[in-house]
C-alpha cells in the first residue's frame, strides 16, 4: 500500500488570533513569546471583568426580585384584610350603592369621557381615548416621513443668522479650503515633477 503525503497543517492560537505550525517547537517558542503571553493576560482580565459585571447584575436582579416579594406579600396582606371586611356581615351596604353582580351583568356602560365601552367587565381601565394620537398622520398605518428616510424641504425662506453663527460659518469654511489646499498633493488634482 502506498503512503500519500499529508501537510503538516496549523494550530489556531485563540488567545493570538494567529495560526502557527503544527509542530512542538513551533507552539512552544510561540507559547513562550510576550505576544502571547500578553494577549492571554489581556483575556484573563476580560474574563474577570465579565464575571464581576455578571455577578453585579445577579444580585442586582436577587435585591429587585425580593423587593417585588416584599411588595407583592403586603399587596397581598392587604387585600386578605379588603377581603374579611366585606365578607363581614355586621358591615352593612349602602341603599344607592350597586351590587357586583349588577355592575358586571350590564354589557355595556360609560366611562368617564361619555364614550361607550363594550367589554363585559364594566369601564375601562384608565381613560379611553377617541381621538387619534399624532393628528398629522391622516391614514391609520402610513408610515411617515421618517421612516421612508424623506427629508425636509426648505421653504425658500432665508434663515435669521446671528453674527456669530455667521462668523463661525466663515472660519469654517476658510478652514476648509485651507485644508482643500493643503490636500491637493495628495488627491493626485496636479503633477509634481
Amino acid at each position: 500500500m502506498t503512503e500519500y503525503w499529508v501537510s503538516q497543517g496549523n494550530k489556531w492560537c485563540d488567545f493570538c488570533k494567529i495560526y502557527i505550525s503544527n509542530n512542538p517547537l513551533s507552539i512552544r517558542t510561540h507559547e513562550l513569546g510576550q505576544r502571547h503571553k500578553d494577549n492571554v493576560s489581556k483575556k484573563l482580565a476580560t474574563m474577570r471583568k465579565e464575571s464581576a459585571v455578571k455577578e453585579k447584575q445577579q444580585k442586582e436582579a436577587a435585591r429587585a426580585l425580593k423587593a417585588i416579594e416584599a411588595k407583592a406579600k403586603q399587596s397581598y396582606q392587604k387585600d386578605l384584610a379588603s377581603f374579611e371586611r366585606s365578607n363581614d356581615p355586621s358591615a352593612e351596604l349602602e341603599p344607592n350603592k350597586k351590587s357586583a353582580d349588577e355592575a358586571q351583568s350590564s354589557s355595556a356602560t360609560k366611562s368617564g369621557d361619555g364614550v361607550a365601552s363594550s367589554s363585559k367587565g364594566g369601564a375601562a381601565p384608565g381613560r379611553v381615548v377617541s381621538t387619534p394620537l399624532n393628528p398629522t398622520r391622516a391614514v391609520k398605518g402610513a408610515p411617515s416621513s421618517i421612516a421612508v428616510n424623506k427629508r425636509k424641504r426648505d421653504d425658500g425662506k432665508a434663515k435669521v443668522i446671528s453674527k456669530e453663527e455667521a462668523e463661525a460659518l466663515k472660519a469654517r469654511e476658510a478652514a476648509r479650503k485651507r485644508m482643500e489646499e493643503r490636500e491637493k498633493p495628495f488627491m493626485g488634482l496636479y503633477k509634481s515633477y
